[in-house]
């Protein structure tokens, strides 16, 4: 049903980092950026899994993309399994659990409040984090031999796995963290498995970086991306950010609320604070709290963040299980599924529409040449994919160029070189937005560009001819 529930979106058009990451993943060679010619805070595993799409997307312009959709809906139907094991695992033999469990998996990441049906990291790193979290539980089954180590290290290989897709999913570091601090000194084989589980972590990360290393992008870049730009950005969010950010914060929080994902996850830790009884309930809370930590600091506050705290919703109804706690629970269960569901039908209902940016990338296949570039100020990966061209700015979102760009220096460069693009597709009036100074690129843009449609907030703008650079 989980894997069902992404059919009727096949052939929905992709949004902005589905467009985006499958961009890059087809440019990924040695370049001049981080990916190829461009960058992106990503790291290196995302775009592996979008170059599997890739190669099985025609190539050229891309509006719609099945595979990525069916990936995701591999990712959701994976997950829901994997919910089913650990079930099985904590459950005791219980009938509920086996049930609750899979069916918030299935409820959650079947949800338009949820992300669906947009593949992004979030919903690509579950699988990862519930094996990795599935391995961790095996692990206190087999303390001792080959068996508990072996189950150590799969579990650090996962949870290595789930941060090179997304580099904040490192859920499964905490619980194993969480569970060290809870059991040191009086579990047996403790430090065999706590080697094994960072020997299974580091094996991945060497190849991981080992392979991005031969299509050029080097641990450093990487470092860079993940870590050191997010402080950055972070900074930049906090000191600068336009209304909309508070804006999707508030419809974020509506969401969560409506979905009934917040009443569960209330609900769960208020039981599982009352009856502590079980050994994992201190990591389970710490999973959770970092999970609820990585939605609030993500910055943006999309609706694909809510994706990562599934694996913490199962663990914790898992936990949940005695017969006089399961009336209250099945009770909030079964409003999380129903209006997940009204969500999806409703989702499925709606009308196609043409967005500004299709139009925009409409306009761009029908007028330009295949050796045209195009430059997209700010954002909007989708409008380079769907119109076949490539941009020689480096930068298809707007956060790094807010970040790493802010006085658009980089974007002259690009607009002055020899490899200027013919196209320039403004958001709004002018290149200035907020944490922008575009005083001088908005000069340059006025006096060797010309302004020829207009698609809602999008302007699109043709390089005069003979305009020296």
């Amino acid at each position: 049903m989980a894997f069902a529930a992404w059919l009727p979106f096949l052939h929905a058009p992709l949004t902005s980092d589905e467009s985006g990451f499958l961009l890059l993943s087809r440019h990924w060679r040695p370049g001049t950026s981080l990916y190829g010619d461009y960058w992106v805070d990503r790291p290196p595993l995302l775009i592996w899994l979008f170059s599997i799409a890739g190669h099985l997307t025609p190539t050229g312009a891309v509006v719609t993309a099945p595979a990525v959709k069916v990936m995701a809906a591999t990712a959701s139907g994976v997950s829901v399994l994997l919910s089913g094991v650990l079930a099985g695992l904590l459950g005791r033999g219980r009938a509920w659990p086996r049930v609750a469990a899979p069916a918030v998996a299935l409820a959650l990441l079947s949800s338009p409040f949820f992300g669906l049906p947009e593949t992004d990291g979030e919903i690509l790193a579950v699988p990862f984090v519930l094996l990795g979290v599935v391995l961790l539980v095996g692990t206190l089954r087999h303390p001792r031999g080959r068996r508990g180590l072996a189950l150590a290290a799969g579990a650090g290989a996962a949870a290595m796995a789930a941060a090179l897709v997304k580099q904040n999913a490192v859920d499964v570091f905490v619980l194993a963290a969480a569970l060290l601090l809870t059991r040191r000194g009086r579990a047996a084989g403790l430090a065999g498995r706590a080697a094994a589980f960072v020997g299974g972590s580091l094996a991945v990360l060497g190849l991981g970086l080992a392979g991005a290393a031969v299509r050029g992008t080097s641990p450093r870049g990487i470092w860079d991306a993940v870590l050191v730009f997010r402080l950055e950005a972070s900074a930049v969010i906090g000191t600068s950010s336009s209304p909309a950010t508070p804006e999707r914060m508030v419809h974020l929080a509506t969401v969560f609320v409506t979905s009934g994902g917040a009443p569960l996850l209330a609900l769960l830790v208020l039981l599982v604070l009352l009856d502590r009884s079980s050994g994992l309930a201190w990591p389970a809370l710490g999973l959770v709290g970092w999970e609820l930590f990585g939605v609030v600091m993500g910055g943006s506050y999309w609706w694909h963040y809510l994706t990562g705290l599934v694996p913490g919703l199962v663990l914790l109804v898992v936990l949940v299980a005695p017969v006089r706690r399961r009336a209250l629970v099945t009770a909030c269960l079964a409003y999380v599924l129903v209006v997940n569901a009204l969500a999806w039908v409703h989702w499925t209902r709606l009308p196609p529409e043409v967005s500004p940016e299709a139009q925009v990338a409409s306009y761009l296949r029908a007028h330009a040449a295949p050796s045209d570039g195009v430059v997209v100020a700010f954002g909007h990966p989708e409008i380079v994919a769907d119109s076949g061209l490539s941009s020689p700015y480096p930068y298809l979102w707007s956060l790094p160029v807010r970040v790493r760009d802010p006085r658009l220096s980089g974007l002259e460069d690009v607009l002055a070189g020899p490899a200027a693009p013919r196209w320039l597709v403004v958001d709004g009036d002018s290149l200035d937005s907020w944490g922008l100074d575009a005083i001088a690129a908005q000069d340059y843009l006025v006096h060797h560009y010309g302004e020829q449609r207009t698609y809602g907030e999008w302007h699109v703008w043709e390089r005069q001819v003979g305009a020296d650079r």
